[in-house]
């Protein structure tokens, strides 16, 4: 899950830019936490230096935008910035804090899809947050890796079982074993293909991934419970 924090002393285009972000997460799949700030004081006071990426608003009371992002850089040299403003002409400012890029208002969500789609396939890229790409009915998203608990075949449908959703698609478990198969995921039976790194427990017959617990097949107990402690042991 990405955090998410905008930085936006005008409360209605902070929820617009919110929901604009919503927006693109949900239609790509991504999965994002949103926290929003009124002034610089606050932000910068609280920062916990686990922000994925920070929207700053430029022209804001006390602390401006730019400023405040100079002294976050000092603190943090991984985050990512983007600025949400109509003042173009700070754009070459903002190199020297490195952004990533800018956002101009008005915002437009098809000019603003654009931005995301580059914003967050940068974030995975720079957080090696490794992703794969699947077809949905009318859409393609892209999925975490790290948040696919495990992922089972049912009526010839594929469903990955993720952190906080389900996403399915049409195709073969042997094709989800072969896109994952450097990811540490293991198959327990012919249904479940289980992310090792979600695995609690195994109680009998049962892995426990998570709050869940999936039946482990006599013909892959073996193979499952080698690479569940090559996995735990480092090796694999």
């Amino acid at each position: 899950m990405f955090k998410v924090v905008i930085l936006e002393d005008d409360l209605p285009t902070a929820r617009e830019l919110e929901s604009f972000l919503n927006r693109y997460c949900e239609e790509h799949g991504i999965s994002a936490q949103m926290t929003h700030f009124c002034n610089a004081f606050d932000f910068l006071e609280t920062y916990d230096y686990k922000a994925d990426v920070v929207f700053f608003d430029i022209e804001m009371p006390g602390l401006n935008g730019m400023d405040a992002a100079k002294k976050l850089r000092e603190k943090d040299s991984q985050v990512t910035i983007v600025f949400a403003t109509n003042l173009a002409q700070y754009a070459i400012e903002g190199y020297g804090v490195n952004a990533l890029d800018f956002i101009l208002k008005p915002f437009s969500y098809p000019a603003m899809e654009l931005k995301f789609g580059r914003i967050f396939n940068e974030l995975a890229h720079s957080h090696k947050q490794e992703t794969i790409t699947i077809k949905t009915k009318g859409s393609v998203q892209m999925l975490l890796v790290a948040d696919i608990r495990y992922v089972e075949i049912r009526n010839h449908a594929l469903i990955y079982h993720l952190s906080d959703k389900t996403v399915s698609t049409w195709g073969s478990l042997n094709n989800a074993c072969a896109e994952l198969a450097e990811y540490h995921f293991s198959l327990a039976n012919a249904c479940y293909l289980v992310s090792l790194s979600h695995v609690r427990g195994i109680e009998g017959n049962e892995v426990v991934v998570d709050d869940e617990k999936l039946p482990i097949s006599k013909g892959k107990r073996k193979s499952f419970l080698s690479d569940l402690a090559l996995y735990f042991g480092g090796s694999k």
